[in-house]
């Protein structure tokens, strides 16, 4: 896995920052983009290395009743240690909600399947959960979540 694998994971999980405005449960589905901000390696050059990759985030989140909105978060990405369950593992952060994710590369295809954890921190999020999925390849990073009630 390389640190542009690594970035690009951390797109991911900006998607979830918009919950809905209800106290319900609430699907919805999203596409991601993102910038590399920054990112630091030891070694600085090799297949061998420990680091962590930052980006800046902007997901298009379309909920089950509809509702469209972007969403932007700051997100950084950072490979597990040998043997570990996923080999990377990443946080992201925007007004809204704190997210937590984990991704293994793709049986048989280019790039990799990642799960996440939500928790609401602000507004009508706070105190609610949620999960996502998606993959994250060639067709660019797209997938799904829900929050809980």
């Amino acid at each position: 896995m390389n640190i542009k694998t690594c970035m690009t994971g951390t797109m991911a999980a900006m998607a979830l920052a918009v919950a809905p405005l209800a106290a319900h449960a609430e699907n919805f589905s999203f596409k991601t983009t993102g910038t590399a901000i920054d990112q630091l390696r030891v070694p600085a050059t090799g297949a061998d290395f420990q680091g962590v990759a930052m980006n800046n985030t902007k997901a298009d989140v379309t909920y089950e009743n509809g509702k469209k909105e972007t969403v932007t978060a700051k997100c950084a990405a950072w490979r597990n240690p040998p043997n570990a369950q996923f080999p990377q593992s990443g946080i992201c952060v925007s007004q809204n909600y704190e997210q937590n994710y984990s991704c293994q590369p793709r049986p048989e295809k280019a790039g990799q399947n990642c799960w996440g954890l939500l928790r609401g921190t602000n507004g009508a999020y706070k105190g609610r959960t949620g999960v996502i999925t998606y993959t994250n390849g060639p067709e660019g990073l797209q997938g799904v979540g829900r929050w809980n009630d």
